[in-house]
């Protein structure tokens, strides 16, 4: 049995977000999103126990890039941007950004 352990990250594991397709409205919901928000996210954030973003503005900006030229032609090999900034976003949420 696993015991609850207070020194554990408060990040709470990698929800299920991705998904093999979006939709072209999916992606212009969540590229608006963080455009509206960009000069107010952290200059970091901690993803989950692993993963942190040290530039995040940096690495938001190089995500909605690659999203932004390809929103026509969105296939499976962009659905993991996607899944990434909705995982950002979700992070984002739960600290209080809206």
């Amino acid at each position: 049995m696993a015991e609850n352990r207070s020194d554990e990250p408060k990040v709470e594991r990698n929800p299920h977000i991705y998904k093999p397709q979006y939709s072209r409205q999916e992606v212009e919901e969540v590229v608006r999103w963080f455009e509206e928000r960009m000069e107010r996210l952290p200059e970091s954030l901690q993803l989950n126990e692993a993963t942190s973003t040290p530039d995040l503005r940096r690495t938001v900006g190089a995500l909605l890039n690659v999203l932004r030229i390809h929103k026509e032609t969105l296939s499976v090999t962009f659905s993991g941007y996607m899944a990434h900034l909705e995982l950002i976003r979700l992070r984002l949420q739960e600290q209080g950004m809206e």
